[in-house]
């Protein structure tokens, strides 16, 4: 069957669980890269580390697969960008503030989404839409503790966890005009973007600027020398194969489909940090972040609709 046979009828199992795979690994991420800042490695050279590993397997696929020229084309490079902005924001949030919080701050999906087709593609923005962007806001402010205050967000993961969720609606925005370009050159592009933009910004905050600094940093971590090739063996046999697979799986279901299988993460995610760190929400943070998640949902719903009618209209 083709892909473009697939995506037409949705029927690829295949691409279902490998989104649904990624995204539950996706889910448990949080756990190595704490490990990593704990064991003495600042948070953005731990998350430039693991990409680094990860742009190794990935840059060897891409060659084998035939797809090396890919790499050359500004689109795969424009949306790599894109794609890897996206993930070293949302590790720097799952490292700064709390796990669950950076998760539905995340997932304000249809508010970027929506406001990216609208200038990218110039969509208009229906009423319907407007409602899921009201409930999305509607929730963040009840999970940043409601009140007559204006609901900024708390630290800075928490503006990392937001800007991450807006970079992955752009990137979408991307890639849907650019669904050509290979998943594995995709992938490469990705994770050697996202090194190079945590390196760049390590750097320019100055994490690791000074010899005192690494030298602290030995002194503290007596098992820094096991802890890189921990963080290489991450990179390269979870984070490159959950990234590749969530990538090549949603180029072969329907859209809206394979935003709303990630939403697995959310899951995985809430459990795993409850369980571990005994992470608790009030009640009212509980109930914006479900109210988010709801509007994801309806948006996802709106996003299926409109696609199967599109379709209809093609049938004899």
């Amino acid at each position: 069957m083709s892909t473009t046979a697939v995506q037409a009828n949705g029927t690829d199992k295949a691409g279902a669980w490998a989104v649904i795979a990624g995204a539950a690994i996706w889910g448990l991420f949080w756990i190595p890269l704490r490990y990593l800042e704990q064991t003495g490695i600042p948070g953005l050279w731990a998350i430039a580390m693991v990409l680094a590993a990860a742009g190794l397997p990935a840059f060897c696929v891409t060659v084998v697969k035939g797809e090396f020229k890919d790499l050359a084309t500004p689109d795969g490079w424009i949306v790599g960008a894109a794609l890897g902005l996206a993930t070293v924001l949302y590790f720097t949030a799952v490292l700064y503030t709390d796990v669950i919080r950076a998760i539905f701050l995340f997932y304000l999906l249809p508010l970027w989404t929506t406001i990216s087709a609208r200038v990218v593609y110039g969509e208009p923005i229906r009423q319907q839409q407007l409602w899921v962007i009201a409930a999305a806001l509607i929730g963040v402010w009840l999970l940043l503790g409601g009140g007559f205050a204006l609901p900024l967000p708390h630290n800075a993961g928490d503006w990392c966890a937001i800007a991450s969720g807006f970079c992955w609606g752009v990137s979408l925005s991307l890639l849907r005009g650019k669904q050509d370009t290979p998943a594995y050159a995709s992938t490469t592009a990705t994770v050697i973007a996202g090194c190079l933009l945590a390196s760049l910004c390590a750097i320019l905050l100055q994490s690791w600027d000074s010899a005192d600094t690494t030298s602290n940093l030995v002194n503290e971590s007596k098992d820094l020398l096991k802890t890189v090739p921990l963080a290489a063996a991450f990179g390269a046999a979870v984070l490159f194969p959950s990234m590749l697979g969530q990538i090549w799986g949603a180029r072969r279901i329907p859209a809206p489909t394979a935003a709303l299988l990630t939403m697995v993460e959310i899951l995985v995610a809430t459990s795993t940090a409850a369980w571990l760190v005994g992470t608790e929400l009030t009640m009212l943070s509980m109930l914006g972040g479900g109210i988010i998640v709801l509007a994801v949902c309806i948006d996802l719903n709106t996003q299926r609709n409109q696609l199967t009618n599109k379709r209809s209209a093609f049938l004899p």
